[in-house]
């Protein structure tokens, strides 16, 4: 049954869910959908007693609209200035441990001679 009640240029019409779940849209819903027999849609609950039925087609192209504009910005440049600035980092803290690993081992010479020295 078609529903007149709707606001002008929607179309609602009744139907039951059959045997297995399964549906048969009425043609007024599809014409006014432009679901085209073979049109892959997607079926997703939105609240109790509420289905919303989506073409792929439609959500790819609500998924696009809503992307963010390109920036000219290129990200591959981006991420390798930030891969080199970490190895910069990585290099200097090596090199501060290895400055403090020196260190450290000549004070166990230095200990060590001067206990030597001392007789001990």
């Amino acid at each position: 049954m078609v529903s007149m009640s709707q606001p002008a240029g929607t179309v609602a019409a009744s139907f039951v869910i059959g045997q297995k779940g399964r549906v048969m849209l009425p043609a007024a819903v599809r014409r006014a959908a432009n679901l085209e027999e073979g049109t892959e849609v997607v079926a997703r609950p939105d609240g109790e007693g509420r289905l919303v039925i989506e073409s792929v087609d439609a959500i790819r192209a609500r998924l696009w609209a809503s992307a963010p504009e390109p920036t000219g910005l290129d990200a591959q440049a981006d991420v390798r200035q930030m891969r080199r600035q970490d190895q910069t980092v990585a290099d200097t803290n090596s090199a501060r441990q290895a400055v403090a690993l020196a260190s450290e081992q000549d004070s166990e010479q230095t200990g060590r001679a001067l206990l030597t020295f001392l007789g001990l």
